[in-house]
């Protein structure tokens, strides 16, 4: 494989897992919460901190930036520290050679490095594995896993908006857009390495 994938995904519609047969299938590394545990070393950050640095954090205070701007700009500067340390992970793997990376706008940042790859977006139309997902590996009850989902699909949405400026889930952001509950997990990954081996049309 000469160029990296980047896998963006809806909750609950398996992306993660589509990583990880990826990176099995073709013997590629897969970033993704061990991307925060080398961030947080490589910056001297603390590695809880860090692991707290998820998708999902833009709902929390770090976000609502101009509140605290004046007030404490130590705790200003954090989410732009952890990206940064996150993006130079990301940046440095991706040049000895071509990984996984699942999220975390490593499609803008290998973009701004110029560095070859694939992006996807993963999404799901079959809405009881979604929910079945949440409540098997997130605990989620039942009959709050719709609003779950939701949830943290707008968190999602927001960290992207936040760093990379573009719009999740606009299929103009991406070279392919996957359907997982209709083709299921091994057809995406045989997409994915089609389209990560294909050249573009001169």
């Amino acid at each position: 494989m000469n160029r990296s994938i980047v896998i963006n995904r809806e909750f609950g519609s398996g992306g993660r897992e589509i990583g990880r047969l990826l990176s099995e299938r073709t013997g590629m590394e897969l970033y993704d919460t061990r991307v925060l545990q080398e961030a947080a070393s490589k910056r001297g950050l603390a590695p809880d901190l860090l692991a707290d640095f998820d998708e999902r954090v833009v709902t929390g205070p770090y976000f609502d930036l101009s509140i605290i701007a004046n007030v404490d700009p130590e705790l200003y500067s954090l989410p732009y520290r952890m990206y940064g340390a996150i993006a130079d992970v990301v940046t440095e793997a991706a040049r000895v050679r071509p990984a996984v990376f699942i999220g975390r706008c490593a499609d803008k940042i290998l973009r701004d490095a110029r560095l070859r790859f694939r992006s996807v977006f993963v999404y799901s139309t079959d809405l009881e594995r979604k929910i079945a997902r949440a409540v098997e590996l997130d605990g989620v009850a039942r009959a709050d896993a719709e609003k779950y989902i939701a949830k943290m699909d707008k968190a999602r949405s927001r960290y992207q908006q936040f760093f990379a400026n573009s719009r999740f889930g606009d299929y103009r952001e991406y070279d392919l857009c996957l359907n997982s509950g209709r083709l299921g997990y091994d057809t995406c990954v045989d997409i994915i390495v089609a389209a990560a081996q294909a050249e573009p049309e001169a």
